[in-house]
């Protein structure tokens, strides 16, 4: 600057030259400052609506689950499912076709009935400028969806009433035997069997990403099968990434939408909390507790649907706990069960996955990159940073954002 004083004083040309970079570092300064300005405005609508979207996440949440037991309350009292299962019997008398067929038409009028919850769902995705799918796309999913809803529930439905036929004292100890048996097979498959019925996954190509990504596994010591990337963006703006998967399945996933957002540091980072679930045996953990309150909720059905069968057999219309117009009964006491211990889950949930986080950090050893990655998330996915703690107790899966971003901060 005093140089340039001193030729000014000398020669008035670099007078001029001088007054027009004062001008040009001056609109360099004020664009700065404008576009800081507007990123904090961006920010604070960001939150608002994040804020927003979750709370009516939340309502439509608690909506649903009311939705679906007053539907079975009355497809039960009504006496709409001994009618079906009279209907089915008409067709066939074989105990293995009655089940089928009448799983198949409730399951049926369960996805018919339930889709202005799943629309209003879908509409939510649209109000808030997440989605990217239109109706016919995102009806076309629902019908994918409810494709695999059939052969899975009437694998699991047949095995029930089987159970409940041959073993009706005992019938709730091998249910919940084959569940744990049944989960470890679905975590196996669904990778190359049901996932790609929604999504095409490519092989990661060549590049800094997969160079990190391999990088990282070799230091976890975590084998994957391979890297793939999936069609995230034709479905949503919300960005993701996974290792999905036991076994010969495992497989590091990533959402094209967080390729293309994320850098490779921060991608690393994500993979690095994946990883952190797989090197401390998370999988495993979340099926066995979830295995065991399942084994709880078919005790406690055990216990008290052929009292209820008992009591109300005149309007119910249902012979034992063994009759597939049971059904509805038997999903209603596992659907309040469900929600008397919804906390259960997303509690250690949370404690893992703030283990997950813990071992991103000490793999990556770079608090900088996940903190900003951590606001890159929210940001993208709309996520409230700091919900009402009741909300987070009964529903949060993973801490807040807030939370997670102090203990990066803080991190050392």
């Amino acid at each position: 600057m005093i140089r340039k004083v001193v030729l000014i004083i000398l020669v008035s040309f670099f007078l001029i030259n001088m007054c027009q970079g004062l001008i040009l570092a001056q609109g360099q300064e004020e664009a700065t400052a404008q576009s800081q300005v507007q990123d904090e405005q961006q920010k604070e609508e960001r939150l608002e609506q994040a804020i927003k979207y979750q709370n009516a996440k939340n309502v439509h949440f608690f909506a649903d689950q009311g939705y679906t037991i007053l539907f079975l309350i009355l497809f039960l009292f009504l006496g709409l499912s001994a009618f079906l299962r009279h209907q089915v019997e008409k067709i066939t008398r074989k105990r293995f076709w009655v089940i089928f067929l009448y799983s198949l038409i409730f399951i049926l009028l369960a996805f018919i009935i339930g889709l202005p919850s799943s629309y209003y769902g879908f509409h939510l995705e649209q109000k808030f400028q997440l989605s990217n799918q239109n109706f016919g796309q995102w009806f076309g999913e629902q019908l994918k969806a409810i494709l695999v809803l059939f052969i899975i529930g009437l694998i699991i439905i047949e095995g029930i009433y089987f159970a409940l036929k041959k073993a009706p004292k005992t019938w709730w100890i091998y249910v919940s035997v084959v569940f744990v048996f049944f989960t470890v097979v679905l975590v196996n498959l669904a990778p190359i069997l049901i996932l790609p019925l929604f999504n095409v996954y490519t092989p990661l190509p060549q590049g800094e990403v997969r160079d990190r990504l391999i990088s990282l596994s070799e230091k976890a010591g975590v084998e994957v099968e391979d890297i793939f990337q999936m069609d995230m963006s034709k479905q949503t703006k919300k960005v993701n990434a996974a290792l999905t998967g036991i076994g010969n399945t495992k497989r590091i996933i990533l959402g094209d939408n967080i390729i293309n957002e994320f850098t490779p540091e921060e991608i690393e980072f994500v993979i690095a909390h994946e990883m952190g679930h797989n090197v401390l045996q998370h999988i495993w953990k979340v099926i066995a507790l979830s295995s065991f309150i399942s084994a709880i909720g078919f005790l406690i059905i055990h216990l008290s649907m052929g009292r209820i069968i008992h009591r109300f057999r005149k309007s119910l219309k249902i012979e034992n706990m063994a009759d597939i117009a049971s059904l509805p009964l038997f999903l209603l006491i596992f659907s309040i069960f469900s929600l008397v211990t919804l906390p259960v889950i997303p509690t250690y949930s949370r404690h893992i996955e703030r283990q997950a986080d813990k071992f991103a950090m000490d793999m990556t050893r770079n608090p900088d990159v996940a903190v900003v990655a951590f606001e890159k998330l929210a940001y993208k996915n709309l996520s409230d940073p700091n919900p009402h703690p009741v909300i987070e107790f009964l529903l949060y899966d993973h801490p807040p954002i807030s939370k997670r971003i102090k203990f990066a901060e803080t991190y050392k």
